[in-house]
Parts: C-alpha cells; sequence; structure tokens
C-alpha cells in the first residue's frame, strides 16, 4: 500500500527531483519517497544512518553490500 501523503508535500525543489526521477525511471521508489516527504524531520537525520550502516559494514564491501540487498529485493518481491 501506497500512503497517499508521499505523493504530495514535498518542496519544490524536491518536486523538480522527483519529477526527474519519475520521468527517466518510469516511477518513484518508495525508499527515494520516504527519505524526501518531510525530510526535516526523518530524512535529514536516517539518510546518514542508513550510509553509515550500509556502507561502513566491516567485511562488507560495496558490491557485496548492494548485492545483498538487491537479493533481498528479489526475495520480497520489491520493484526497487
Amino acid at each position: 500500500m501506497r500512503l497517499e501523503a508521499l505523493e504530495h508535500g514535498f518542496r519544490p525543489l524536491q518536486t523538480v527531483q522527483i519529477r526527474l526521477i519519475k520521468r527517466f525511471a518510469g516511477y518513484l521508489p518508495g525508499p527515494i519517497a520516504v527519505m524526501s516527504y518531510r525530510r526535516d524531520l526523518f530524512g535529514k537525520y536516517f539518510a546518514p544512518i542508513l550510509q553509515i550502516a550500509m556502507r561502513h559494514a566491516k567485511g562488507w564491501r560495496v558490491g557485496d553490500v548492494e548485492l545483498f540487498a538487491a537479493f533481498v529485493s528479489k526475495q520480497n518481491q520489491c520493484a526497487y
């Protein structure tokens, strides 16, 4: 289920960025919408933590993390 709130309520620059993503990708992936919506309350703080968790995992290279994420997304039948 997609929240209706994630379709509106973005700042002007975010709106332009989202339109570009939709134009080139054909849709707006859920994680991008969640991280962008009301960024001051959630995305601004969560994005750096997510980067640290995903990119600085000991013993995991960037490719390993991306492959793992792709595998999990496929198992969960995620579009992204």
